[in-house]
């Protein structure tokens, strides 16, 4: 039986066919960036810590590209009570809280091991979760495909008749030719698993905001979805899944571009290329703050080691809180600087200056820190980039 959007949406096809191309460069340094970052050792706590931050910008991106103004510091302002919004905007905080908990619902499950079928149902009960408690447009009834014909500037979605067709028919498609051979795929196979979870997490963003079957909350839908897929690969770690979000947020007119580019023109690799560049570059952002934390967390431990040759005391701490606080950086710190590094070492110091000054040399005796110039100061942690050359002091 012929279907409307056959004429009116042909880009709707469900067939993709993955060519040799640059793309396949980027998967693999993709796999590889995974499998590094799933390997790096951290504590619990910085382990914890770091997937809340992702988990928040990737919310807050999400929100962000259909217009929410809040940024991550405010969102986190507000979480910490530093920040209130009058009335009128509160909803923008909801948006986010709503994504959040998605979010968090789908790592949750993930960890307790449930099973994960893409179903048409389960795409509509996120789009419920994502508009709850929000005021929405008459037409737009959350977890519910609508029931006029939707255009967004001179897009036209797929016609209402056809639209709970093309999303059993999508659901169907990347279960069968994406995530179940997938599944099949045995350890040693990892790669290939990961890059058929990649595509089809791809593919089915871009299919969903095509249909674009919902009165509202298409794009945030087509992003958790594509998090979830991401997620249940068992190979792009929890703080991964969610970055194409902050991706497509921080190129929000080429995110636009593409996506306008993969109708008109047919282009569906023009997207994929895209995201999977995207992909990598923020995976190796994400891959440079976790070394710097393993980095602070080695410099914290070699301090400690270093200092323990000290006899223990208040002269011990002092220097311990001036080693930790003190930055490395090229042009260094003077004295008065070092001495308000933070409310402790400014409460040690006060006003006496010779104290500050024999313990500037005793942490220099003991490398822990290094003289840029006359009365300058910096921090020796670049001693924990393996094989890097060492500073040396000037004396001058």
């Amino acid at each position: 039986m012929a279907r409307h959007y056959e004429e009116q949406n042909p880009w709707i096809d469900f067939q993709y066919s993955l060519e040799f191309s640059p793309l396949w460069a980027r998967l693999g340094e993709a796999y590889s960036k995974c499998e590094h970052l799933a390997n790096t050792p951290l504590k619990p706590s910085e382990q914890q810590r770091l997937a809340a931050v992702y988990m928040n910008k990737g919310a807050v991106a999400s929100a962000a590209i259909e217009g929410n103004t809040l940024t991550v510091d405010d969102f986190e302002a507000l979480n910490n009570g530093i920040r209130k919004l009058p009335q009128s905007q509160q909803y923008l905080k909801v948006e986010i809280d709503n994504v959040l908990e998605v979010l968090n619902n789908i790592q949750v499950n993930y960890a307790r091991g449930k099973s994960f079928n893409l179903t048409t149902q389960w795409i509509k009960s996120q789009n419920k979760k994502i508009l709850a408690n929000l005021d929405t447009p008459d037409y737009a009834i959350p977890g519910e495909f609508c029931t006029s014909q939707m255009v967004v500037g001179t897009y036209r979605g797929a016609p209402p008749e056809d639209i709970e067709f093309l999303y059993d028919r999508m659901c169907e498609w990347l279960n069968r030719d994406y995530i179940h051979p997938a599944n099949q795929l045995s350890d040693d196979k990892k790669d290939q698993r990961f890059y058929l979870y990649l595509i089809a997490s791809i593919l089915a963003h871009l299919y969903i905001v095509w249909i674009h079957g919902f009165g509202d909350g298409n794009g945030r839908t087509a992003r958790i979805v594509q998090t979830a897929i991401l997620m249940q690969s068992g190979v792009v770690p929890w703080t991964a899944a969610n970055i194409l979000s902050d991706y497509y947020n921080q190129t929000r007119s080429l995110y636009y571009a593409k996506l306008s580019e993969s109708s008109t023109r047919r282009n569906v690799n023009g997207f994929i290329e895209y995201s999977v560049q995207g992909f990598v570059e923020k995976i190796r952002e994400q891959i440079f703050e976790i070394q710097e934390s393993q980095k602070n967390l080695a410099w914290e431990s070699y301090v400690n080691e270093i200092l323990s040759s000290e006899h223990a005391g208040e002269a011990r701490d002092r220097r311990r809180d001036v080693a930790l606080a003190i930055l490395d950086t090229p042009e260094g710190l003077t004295r008065d600087e070092i001495a308000e590094l933070t409310p402790a070492i400014a409460r040690s110091y006060g006003r006496e200056e010779r104290k500050l000054s024999r313990d500037l040399g005793k942490l220099d005796e003991l490398g822990l820190i290094y003289r840029v110039s006359r009365g300058r100061w910096a921090s020796n942690k670049h001693i924990m980039d393996s094989f890097m050359p060492g500073k040396i002091q000037d004396n001058s």
